[in-house]
C-alpha cells in the first residue's frame, strides 16, 4: 500500500534529520550516496547530518535549512512517499503544496524548545487541509537526557494545542532522529516508554479506497497528426475510451475516441495520469470533464478557508483565483471569520479585512469555474490567490448545489 506522509514542524526541530534517519535505517540510501554526503560535509566543514540525505548540495547544505518541499520514498510494511516541508515563515506556500496530498502528518517538536510559532501554524494548516491521521514525535530527547518528565511536559503542552484543532487521540513518540531512538528502531535509552516507534505507527495506518467520480482537468489542446489532442490530468476517477463526457464550464459534450500517452494508446486512464485525449468536442483550457451521468458542476460562488501569505485583502477586493488549470477573477464577497493561524482561534466575525499570516473563512464570488469540496476531491479543492504574486492559498469548504 502506498502512503503519502508529510513531516511538519518548526524550523530546526529536526524534520529533515528524521526523514534522513528513516531512509538510512530502512536501507533506502546507497553506500555511494552515504560516502558522497560524508565528502560534501567535510568540504563544507559541516558535521555529518542525516538531513543531508535529502538536501540539495548548493543552497540547502550550505545554509543547513530546507528551502523547498522535498519528496523521498522508503519502505516499511507500506511504501511511503515522504514530503519534508520548510519551517520558515516565508516558505508557508511551499508547505501548503507539500501537505495537500498527504494521507498522514507527522508533527516534529524539539524536546528542549516545545511549541514555537510554526508548530501552531503547521498544526492549523494540516487541520485546514483535512489530514485526519497525525503522529507527534517529541524529537531531540537526547538533549534532555531522555527524561520522561521532559517528554510528558512537552506532550501535555502539544496535546492541548492539538485539541483546539480537533485532534484528541494522537500518538506521541519520544525520539531522537540524530541518535536513532524510536524512529525506525526501538530505543534502549527510554525503557519507560512502551508505545510504538514511528515506523510501527506508520505501518499501522490503513487507508480506505473510495471510488470518486471522473474529473479530468484540461491543460491545453494541440494538433498532432491531424488529431486535436486535449492534454490534461485525470484528477479523480477513471476515464475510458468510449465514455460519454461533458466539459464545464464550457458546457460541451462529446465521446472519448482515443486516450494517448507517449508510448501509444490506452483503453483507460486512472487518477494521477497525465494524458492526451481525442474527443468529438472542443473544450477550453481550464475546463473540467466528467461523465455525462455524474458531471462536474460549475459555480460562481463558494465558501473557502484561506491563509494569507502576503499583503492584506479587504471585503470587496478582486483578486485572481487559480484552481486546477483554470484562472478566474474573484471577489472577496464576505469575510465570515478571521482566524489566528497559530492557534486556530476565531479572532473576529465578519471583519472588513485580513492581514498577512492570518487565516479566514471567505465567501468567494467568481467567474464560472469547477471546484470541489476539498474533503471530496482534494485535487480540485485547493486554490491559490494572486495579486501580481501569490498572496494566499486555501481549500474549498462548501460549494452551492
Amino acid at each position: 500500500m502506498n502512503v503519502n506522509v508529510v513531516i511538519v514542524g518548526h524550523v530546526d526541530h529536526g524534520k529533515s534529520t528524521l526523514i534522513g534517519r528513516l531512509l538510512y535505517d530502512s536501507d533506502s540510501i546507497t553506500e555511494g550516496r552515504v560516502e558522497e554526503i560524508q565528502r560534501l560535509a567535510e568540504e563544507y566543514k559541516r558535521r555529518f547530518e542525516f538531513a543531508y540525505f535529502l538536501d540539495s548540495f548548493d543552497d540547502e547544505l550550505k545554509e543547513e535549512r530546507t528551502i523547498d518541499t522535498t519528496g523521498v520514498m522508503f519502505k516499511g510494511k507500506n511504501l511511503y512517499s515522504v514530503t519534508d516541508v520548510p519551517g520558515h515563515k516565508e516558505f508557508i506556500k511551499n508547505m501548503l503544496t507539500g501537505a495537500s496530498h498527504a494521507d498522514v502528518a507527522v508533527l516534529v517538536v524539539a524536546a528542549e524548545e516545545g511549541i514555537q510559532e510554526q508548530t501552531g501554524r503547521h498544526a492549523f494548516l494540516i487541520h485546514m487541509l483535512g489530514i485526519k491521521r497525525l503522529f507527534v514525535v517529541i524529537n531531540k530527547m537526547d538533549a534532555v537526557d531522555y527524561r520522561e518528565e521532559a517528554f510528558q511536559d512537552i506532550k501535555n503542552e502539544v496535546a492541548q494545542l492539538l485539541a483546539s484543532f480537533g485532534y484528541h487521540h494522537v500518538d506521541f513518540i519520544p525520539g531522537s532522529a540524530m541518535e536513532g531512538d524510536n524512529i525506525y528502531k526501538r530505543s534502549k535509552r527510554m525503557e519507560w516508554y512502551h508505545g510504538h516507534t514511528l515506523i510501527e505507527a506508520l505501518d499501522g495506518v490503513k487507508l480506505s479506497k473510495q471510488s470518486k467520480p471522473l474529473r479530468f482537468a484540461v491543460q491545453d489542446t494541440y494538433l498532432v497528426d491531424s488529431d486535436k489532442v486535449i492534454v490534461g490530468r485525470v484528477e479523480s476517477g477513471t476515464l475510458r475510451r468510449g465514455d460519454e463526457v461533458v466539459f464545464h464550464p464550457s458546457e460541451v459534450k462529446g465521446k472519448i475516441e482515443k486516450i494517448k500517452i507517449l508510448e501509444g494508446e490506452l483503453e483507460k486512464a486512472e487518477a494521477g495520469d497525465s494524458i492526451g485525449i481525442v474527443a468529438s468536442c472542443e473544450p477550453k483550457r481550464g475546463d473540467v470533464c466528467g461523465l455525462v451521468e455524474n458531471p462536474p458542476v460549475p459555480t460562481e460562488e463558494f465558501l473557502g478557508e484561506a491563509v494569507l501569505l502576503d499583503n492584506s485583502v479587504r471585503k470587496g477586493d478582486v483578486v485572481e483565483l487559480r484552481c486546477g488549470t483554470r484562472r478566474v477573477k474573484c471577489e472577496i464577497k464576505e469575510i465570515q471569520e478571521k482566524i489566528n493561524s497559530e492557534t486556530g482561534e476565531v479572532m473576529a466575525k465578519y471583519p472588513d479585512y485580513i492581514s498577512q499570516h492570518e487565516a479566514a473563512t471567505i465567501l468567494f464570488a467568481t467567474e464560472p469555474l469547477v471546484v470541489e469540496k476539498f474533503s471530496d476531491i482534494p485535487e480540485l479543492g485547493r486554490f491559490v490567490l494572486v495579486q501580481d504574486r501569490n498572496i494566499g492559498a486555501g481549500v474549498v469548504l462548501e460549494v452551492p448545489k
